[in-house]
């Protein structure tokens, strides 16, 4: 009987095969290494252009970024590989198995029919059958290990990084009462002004009475002739609202480019493209509470998202989206 594992050519078969697993190993491992460092990079980048999702941390975004740009591909087949030596012995041990109780069992049935008595021989040595069987039942091996990490490879694909970062926002919790992105954020109180409430005592009423910040008021900031109304928390994170002096509260804001040059639009054509918005995060012993204080306080509140069960409540308005988080959760 044939005994394939016996012969030089597998031997060597294997040695390779196993030589290919460990190169295509190693750069997995290499890649692995490098990819925490690439994401605290980047992380590092954003932080510096202010361009960070501050309901992110660091830790966060270094374990999405790291999920999505994994090589899994160099893994599973490194494993693949690994896999296909591992099996290839015990594997053509039980095809060899099986095609000998195949042939040994035909050849049995065919000595009993009279019309092949005496001519056996034609039967006791079939070489081309027997490779054949072999070469056919190896592919199906090889087919099928690397069918099942194929799948496992689309079965377990991470997806879009936008989704693991919305994966990671689900845990996050803000540690400062109040943080804000950019920093400090540039308000105009006409811009949130109703029919029957002016915009600084609506904003007032946002960020004094149902957010409880502190409030001080600089008048003529920075020497451009209007107000300032300053809300934090008693740390560096700050809101600014700008009141244009002496034409009323409900008068359109006369703010020039040079004194309040962040109310227009940038030198290049993508800042002139889309909007600006501040992220203002805040955490509140009862967001919903707060978020119903707000909603009574008339401003326009666009994507409003909010219940009593929730672990925190969201909204558009004007220039800024806000998220209020509950401090009991």
């Amino acid at each position: 009987m044939y005994k394939f594992w016996n012969e030089i050519p597998f031997f060597w078969g294997l040695v390779v095969v196993a030589s290919v697993a460990a190169l295509i190993g190693l750069r997995a491992w290499i890649l692995s290494k490098n990819l925490v460092h690439e994401a605290e990079q980047e992380w590092d980048y954003q932080v510096s252009e202010n361009m960070q999702d501050l309901r992110l941390n660091k830790a966060a975004f270094v374990r999405a970024y790291t999920k999505i740009n994994a090589p899994r591909g160099w893994k599973l087949t490194a494993l693949g590989l690994a896999t296909l030596i591992a099996l290839s012995v015990p594997a053509f041990a039980l095809i060899q198995f099986l095609l000998y109780r195949v042939w040994r069992d035909n050849l049995n049935e065919v000595s009993k029919m009279p019309q092949f008595r005496g001519r056996l021989e034609v039967l006791s040595d079939p070489v081309l059958v027997w490779q054949f069987s072999i070469f056919m039942s190896v592919i199906a091996f090889g087919v099928i290990v690397v069918g099942l990490f194929v799948r496992q490879y689309y079965k377990g694909a991470p997806g879009l990084m936008r989704d693991a970062l919305i994966f990671e926002r689900g845990g996050f919790k803000p540690e400062a009462k109040l943080t804000v992105g950019p920093n400090p954020a540039h308000f105009s109180a006409h811009d949130f002004s109703t029919k029957d409430v002016p915009g600084r005592a609506a904003l007032a009423d946002v960020f004094e009475n149902a957010l409880g910040l502190s409030k001080r008021t600089e008048k003529n900031w920075q020497s451009s002739g209007h107000d300032c109304d300053i809300y934090s928390a008693g740390t560096d994170m700050q809101i600014y609202v700008h009141v244009e002096s002496g034409a009323g509260e409900h008068a359109q804001a006369s703010f020039t480019e040079v004194s309040h040059p962040f109310f227009f639009a940038g030198e290049f054509a993508r800042h002139d493209d889309k909007p600006f918005l501040y992220t203002l995060i805040f955490l509140a012993p009862n967001a919903y509470d707060s978020f119903e204080k707000i909603k009574a306080t008339g401003i326009e509140m666009d994507k409003a998202s909010a219940t009593k069960t929730s672990r925190h409540c969201d909204f558009t308005s004007g220039s800024m989206e806000v998220f209020i988080y509950d401090e009991r959760w």
